[in-house]
């Protein structure tokens, strides 16, 4: 079954509990945590802060995707916060397997973002070291944006370039992901769909997950 994990840049700022059990309720597999620096990306975000916040509110697992221009200074925050993956951004990283290893060394796993024109062909020599592939369907620091034209060739590729690895590597796609592209995202190579403003905005979020789950079944991956 295709994972959809909610991205709380989307949310209610004023509700974050509420808007965390809603979507909880709603039948979403995890939470994608944006955090932004406004240097990396020129927004401000989520923090380590609304981390632990917000654990009470949710047994489900916490993904923290950190836009910054420095994720190396921060990597020791995260030892006592209950996140499962953190995500890096490819083009902020000076050593890569450095940072992985700082990252699995505190028994979390690692997640490689991309943005819409970084390649794949420069990444796929450290799919031995990451668990995660996060593709960018739009530029980073904003929600609600369309999803860049490209993206299904880039998942197929990079698809195809994590099972010649024979890595479990797990594929998620962010930016643009709504019910209508879900069966050509996960027919693509998708194994997870990250959703903010599709679900949050939605008004029957149990709804909106439910035809995604339908969408996505017609997969001739599922």
């Amino acid at each position: 079954m295709t994972h959809i994990s909610a991205s709380l840049l989307a949310a209610d700022y004023a509700r974050l509990g509420d808007e965390t059990q809603r979507a909880e309720k709603a039948g979403v597999d995890s939470f994608h945590f944006d955090m932004m620096d406004g240097h990396y990306v020129p927004n401000l975000a989520l923090t380590p802060d609304h981390l632990r916040a917000l654990r009470p509110y949710s047994h489900l697992p916490f993904h923290t995707h950190l836009e910054l221009d420095n994720p190396d200074h921060l990597l020791s925050t995260f030892s006592s916060l209950s996140t499962g993956m953190i995500i890096v951004q490819w083009d902020t990283l000076t050593d890569p397997n450095r940072t992985f290893d700082k990252i699995h060394a505190q028994n979390i796993k690692v997640g490689l973002g991309l943005n819409p024109d970084d390649q794949l062909e420069d990444i796929a020599c450290l799919f031995a070291n990451i668990d995660l592939l996060l593709l960018l369907g739009v530029y980073p620091g904003f929600g609600g944006q369309v999803m860049q034209p490209g993206m299904m060739e880039k998942i197929t590729g990079a698809r195809h370039l994590a099972d010649a690895s024979k890595r479990p590597l797990l594929i998620a796609v962010d930016g643009g992901v709504k019910p209508e592209n879900a069966t050509q995202l996960v027919e693509a190579g998708a194994d997870i769909l990250i959703m903010g403003t599709a679900l949050f905005q939605s008004a029957d979020m149990a709804g909106t997950i439910k035809s995604i789950r339908e969408a996505a079944s017609l997969s001739q991956r599922h």
